[in-house]
């Protein structure tokens, strides 16, 4: 496993690697980064407060909690107004956030394409799903108790300080998430401060909880599910319907001698099926049915300059045939996409790297149409675009 030089500068000096390392042993792993301008960037304050509106209430994408109690939206509001049209109180959300309460903004990789982007890098290097959530927080109060969640957890540290504590792991391979009392934790394993441009993985199943330093912080936390057993046989299941015997109704009205008939055939067929099982084909199929982000690029490619970073919106690295008669078909995300030659030749560039500006495609890809390329891509939301300004 190999990360890209934009992955490797974009954790520096951390290597990513230590990352998946600690993802394939269950193992936490607290480092410090110098790129507390980068982390701060994803989301900067300017762009959080855009976000905080009432349809983003009303919907859920946003919301407000105090230790792991989710809070009316009738408190967001003055008294009396009725949640129609411009609802929202600003000086009750301040009220609120002052008292303790902290912002949750879910899965805001899709309202903030830096940090979609930044999913999508992950995720080609890990082949994991990710969603990326943001905690804002004021106060020492949290969002949440202790708890530990059902998948694994990178932590980056944006704005202000946070002390986190961890006490292991009580479950092993859990399935969905728990909350402990302050009576029911043990003597914690590890607790440290995470300032900006730090990070912090928690494995799945490691109980943890933290607490706001200073006035306020602003953290993501990137959960990384990798397939797992039950998806490799959930794919078996899929390819069974392709077989008569898979396809078949089971004789459920018949009698017993009907049933175990059916019963031995659906057994011969399993053990086939498992015989053949290749889990680097599964992982291959996935990649190719994984979609990518699929990122609006509206208004950019007019302004492309030799500056202008180009990165690849899928989610996974994939095999990109050479081109035919000047066009190339691939499969992304389960649709069958058509590229030109020089949309071929920039995407696989773009995969290796991860990220490259427009000067340096062309200086890597001397005769190829790199503009004309880079627009076609654009157009179909491969890559996203993002302006040096």
């Amino acid at each position: 496993m190999s990360s890209t030089p934009a992955l490797r500068n974009f954790f520096h000096p951390v290597d990513p690697a230590e990352i998946a390392g600690a993802a394939l042993l269950d193992q936490r792993l607290f480092r410090k980064t110098d790129r507390a301008a980068a982390f701060a960037r994803l989301l900067p304050w300017e762009r959080l407060n855009t976000l905080i509106t009432g349809d983003a209430l009303m919907s859920g994408r946003i919301s407000l909690a105090r230790l792991g109690r989710t809070l009316p939206l009738e408190m967001a509001s003055l008294p009396g107004r009725p949640k129609t049209g411009d609802w929202v109180a600003p000086e009750a959300i301040h009220n609120l956030c002052q008292q303790g309460a902290s912002l949750v903004i879910n899965s805001i990789e899709r309202q903030v394409p830096a940090i979609a982007a930044m999913n999508a890098m992950v995720e080609r290097f890990l082949r994991c799903e990710t969603i990326t959530n943001a905690y804002v927080s004021f106060n020492r109060d949290s969002a949440f108790k202790a708890h530990f969640d059902p998948h694994n957890v990178l932590i980056l540290q944006l704005h202000g300080r946070k002390r986190w504590w961890c006490y292991g792991q009580k479950d092993a391979y859990p399935l969905a998430g728990k909350s402990f009392a302050d009576d029911q934790l043990p003597a914690a394993e590890w607790e440290g401060v995470l300032e900006p441009g730090d990070l912090l993985f928690v494995p799945r199943g490691d109980v943890h909880r933290a607490c706001v330093e200073d006035a306020n912080s602003v953290h993501l936390t990137v959960t990384m599910t990798p397939p797992c057993g039950a998806d490799v046989f959930a794919r078996l299941a899929q390819q069974a319907l392709g077989e008569e015997r898979g396809r078949r109704y089971v004789r459920a009205a018949g009698d017993a001698g009907a049933r175990q008939e059916d019963g031995d055939a659906l057994r011969d067929m399993f053990h086939r099926m498992v015989e053949a099982l290749d889990v680097e084909a599964f992982l291959a199929d996935a990649d190719r049915l994984r979609p990518a982000a699929r990122p609006f690029n509206l208004g950019l490619l007019q302004s492309l300059s030799p500056q202008t970073e180009v990165q690849p919106s899928l989610r996974r690295r994939i095999d990109l045939p050479e081109a035919q008669i000047g066009e190339v078909r691939v499969m992304i995300g389960g649709t069958t996409v058509t590229l030109t030659g020089a949309e071929r030749d920039v995407l696989a560039a773009l995969l290796a790297a991860d990220a490259l500006t427009v000067a340096e495609l062309e200086a890597a890809l001397p005769g190829c149409e790199v503009h004309a390329a880079v627009a076609g891509l654009a157009r179909k939301a491969l890559v996203f675009l993002f302006d040096p300004s």
